[in-house]
């Protein structure tokens, strides 16, 4: 059973199957973004983490133990960090623990920073923090994130990253179940007008078909990511996750040339859909303006720096 999915920048071609997702170590920089970025295919990468001083050793006993006493703020409740470990892992999946449990680490765990760097370099050039590109266009943006999660949280909706943006997500500790939806498949997903980041699917981990009937055709693939690996999904592919046990995962995201377009068309879009669409022309013609150089400067060996800046 194929299905080819567009509409996106640039085609998607995904055979649904087991073989949706490769699992693969030892890449190249320029064989990951051959055979999975600019094709825009998925992969599970067994040692892009690896380079992490976390890697290896982020189990609950190193975080209760290093930053136990750390101060984090859960659905308007405060914890310190070693409490809400032991309320996860005591948590099960009839009677799971508040999900998900995520903490900007550039803004408020920045001690977590040397522990998570450096950068992969299969996720460079990144152009988010490039001075030419305005920053407040990421303000709805948590680039760089650490996920607690206990058996059976599970994530509250179906999105893909925001501004079309790549995701980068490495498991620490524990098995994540992803469920991904490739792109061209947004009149199945019930997509939320004011946000069509997300859908609208409510309990979209056990649907109501009767309720959102195109959705019993979407076709989906899921794919379990354990310690140690990352999970690459590229711009525009739907996604959902749920803890199996108890895990412990970062996520970030990645701009690079590959996909400026389908980010200026969501920056553009958002403008459109507030009412402001002077400022929706002005940014694109910025934008597309701006491509041509920021490919340049990244010749020259721009945008890839492999710490992390503010955000």
């Amino acid at each position: 059973m194929n299905t080819t999915q567009a509409g996106v920048a640039g085609a998607v071609t995904v055979s649904a199957g087991s073989s949706w997702v490769d699992r693969r170590s030892g890449l190249g920089v320029d064989e990951f973004i051959a055979e999975y970025r600019n094709p825009r295919r998925p992969v599970v990468l067994g040692d892009a983490a690896r380079a992490w001083p976390l890697y290896g050793r982020a189990d609950p006993d190193y975080f209760r133990r290093t930053y136990g006493e750390h101060v984090v703020r859960v659905r308007g409740h405060d914890y310190r960090l070693a409490e809400l470990i032991d309320l996860l892992e005591a948590s099960t999946i009839d009677k799971p623990g508040p999900y998900p449990c995520k903490f900007e680490i550039a803004k408020t765990f920045r001690e977590l920073l040397p522990e998570v760097t450096p950068r992969f370099g299969y996720s460079l050039p990144d152009r988010q923090a490039n001075p030419l590109v305005p920053q407040r266009l990421f303000s709805g943006v948590n680039n760089l994130e650490i996920f607690f999660g206990g058996p059976g949280g599970e994530f509250p909706y179906l999105h893909y990253d925001v501004l079309r943006l790549h995701a980068w997500i490495t498991q620490l500790h524990g098995d994540k179940e992803f469920t991904l939806y490739a792109p061209g498949q947004e009149h199945l997903l019930y997509i939320n007008p004011d946000m069509p980041w997300q859908s609208t699917i409510r309990d979209h981990h056990h649907p109501d078909y009767e309720r959102y009937p195109l959705f019993r055709e979407a076709k989906c693939q899921k794919v379990v990511v354990h310690a140690g690996e990352t999970l690459f999904l590229p711009c525009g592919w739907w996604h959902t996750a749920r803890s199996l046990n108890m895990t412990i995962s970062v996520a970030f995201d990645s701009l690079g040339p590959d996909n400026w377009s389908a980010f200026i068309g969501d920056a553009v879009g958002e403008r459109r859909r507030n009412g402001k669409p002077l400022k929706a022309f002005t940014l694109g013609l910025w934008l597309r303006a701006i491509g041509p150089l920021l490919a340049l400067q990244e010749r020259a060996g721009a945008n890839r720096d492999t710490t992390w800046g503010a955000r």
